[in-house]
């Protein structure tokens, strides 16, 4: 792991990011756009009956 030395001559070390807490929040993002996805699908599928039903 590279170290960086700021002015006062302390070395401070670099933040890696965490695999784990990146996969959490894509498995939220996915769950959330299924959801999205989810919604959209019944409005148009209600938007389509009434369409059937009134034709």
């Amino acid at each position: 792991m590279e170290t960086q030395t700021n002015r006062t001559g302390k070395q401070r070390k670099e933040k890696q990011p965490n695999p784990h807490t990146e996969q959490e929040h894509l498995q939220g993002t996915f769950a959330a756009v299924l959801i999205v996805g989810g919604i959209i699908l019944l409005s148009w599928f209600g938007v389509f009956g009434l369409f059937l039903e009134r034709a």
